[in-house]
């Protein structure tokens, strides 16, 4: 069993899907269910379980995944920092959720390359569990996610708060300021209860006398970009991050509905490694910059 094995192995867990993990891998579907069996066969077992919404791993699985995320992290961090040793250009790695992927950092890492050309800036993009869990498993130096980390033991600090704003297309036909009440009468669009800013998205609406069982939720989508377009298109109304609409709102494609008492605000938090298990130097220094000018260089 080799580690780029192990590493196809973590993408179908993270994807949930054989034929999403191959895409994102950039190899056939057949070529990665072959991988998969060999395996299988190797350890002697199946690893996952089909269900209808993709792939679950089994229980041998589980303790295959997390000695593959022990092995692949020790075997990239090896190289690393090897390469840092033998020249000035220093890699740091940074995992942010999607909005903040997306939205947010572009401009940040503009101004970090600006003031620190020694550093080479290694980003990926994943969702806030799934951050919380390579950060504590010491697989990054530094994750953004949306709200606190769950995990008590991960050093956090927040670097900057977003609205959350109810929009329509401009298309559709909807008042531009609608009560609580009101809101029941509209499609909306949301995304999939899995995603932490669905749930913390829940826990406002709840907070602010919303019934979620009354809202005519027409469907649930698994990125804000998707979310964004079916507004754009007029499809219904949907709650977005400001930092994902300046643009399609300059342009007059979306609007902003106004609800008195669903005025929501996200915090997005850096998280970094527990406190028992200090970043290297160089990564400390240029963590501590990002943090410091996030909130003033988000695109």
């Amino acid at each position: 069993m080799n580690v780029q094995n192990l590493k196809m192995f973590i993408k179908i867990i993270e994807t949930g899907s054989i034929s999403k993990a191959a895409e994102l891998m950039n190899i056939s579907q057949s070529a990665l269910s072959q991988q998969l069996r060999v395996m299988e066969t190797e350890i002697g077992t199946r690893l996952f379980e089909r269900n209808y919404n993709g792939v679950i791993p089994t229980d041998t699985g589980k303790i295959v995944y997390n000695h593959a995320m022990e092995i692949t992290s020790s075997y990239d961090r090896m190289f690393l920092d090897i390469s840092n040793s033998q020249n000035q250009n220093k890699t740091i790695q940074i995992i942010a959720n999607p909005c903040v992927y997306s939205y947010a950092l572009p401009c940040t890492l503009y101004h970090v390359k600006n003031n620190y050309p020694q550093y080479t800036l290694q980003m990926e993009v994943m969702s806030s569990q799934a951050i919380e869990d390579k950060i504590a498993k010491g697989q990054a130096d530094m994750g953004i996610i949306i709200g606190k980390p769950k995990d008590k033991n991960l050093s956090h600090k927040k670097v900057f708060t977003d609205r959350l704003c109810l929009v329509a297309g401009e298309k559709m036909e909807v008042p531009g300021q609608l009560t609580c009440e009101e809101l029941y009468n509209y499609p909306l669009l949301m995304l999939v209860k899995n995603q932490r800013t669905r749930q913390l998205m829940d826990k406002s609406l709840v907070k602010s006398g919303i019934q979620i069982p009354r809202l005519r939720i027409l469907y649930t989508l698994e990125s804000t970009e998707s979310l964004k377009l079916s507004a754009i298109n007029g499809f219904g109304l949907a709650f977005l991050p400001y930092m994902a609409i300046k643009k399609e709102l300059y342009h007059k494609q979306l609007r902003i509905i106004h609800c008195p008492g669903l005025e929501f605000e996200n915090d997005y938090f850096s998280i970094k490694r527990p406190n028992d298990v200090p970043a290297s130097p160089e990564s400390a220094k240029l963590i501590k910059y990002i943090e410091k000018i996030l909130e003033d260089t988000i695109c």
